[in-house]
């Protein structure tokens, strides 16, 4: 969930946007828990939800999400080490080194953990 509650803000800060009704959201990732959890994250701090219909999501391997608003589109993908050690910490079953983890990405640096581009629509 701390992956897709950075990428929601991203997307609010980096787009000017204010969430709910300016924005919308394509995610594509493995549309099953642990990486399905971006969604939560992505829903809390954008204000896409799946109710409004303003987030789709797409069954796809790795993490990429791409937020728009007006002509401008903001992608930003979880880069696939990251993406690894999540997995493999979250395999240990170990509470602590699962927690270490979460505020390790919490804190982490953007370009650590994302690849980030911004964009026009073309029209």
């Amino acid at each position: 969930m701390v992956v897709g509650l950075r990428m929601g803000l991203m997307a609010l800060d980096k787009l000017d946007a204010h969430g709910y009704f300016d924005l919308s959201c394509r995610a594509r990732l493995h549309w099953g828990p642990p990486d399905s959890c971006v969604i939560d994250g992505i829903q809390i701090s954008s204000g896409c939800t799946m109710g409004k219909h303003n987030i789709e999501v797409e069954d796809h391997d790795g993490i990429t999400v791409e937020f728009t608003k007006g002509d401008r589109i903001l992608g930003i993908s979880l880069k696939p080490q990251v993406l690894e050690r999540i997995h493999g910490i979250l395999a240990l079953k170990n509470e602590g080194a699962i927690r270490s983890m979460m505020v390790e990405l919490a804190e982490s640096s953007e370009g650590d953990v994302f690849n980030v581009v911004l964009t026009r629509a073309v029209r």
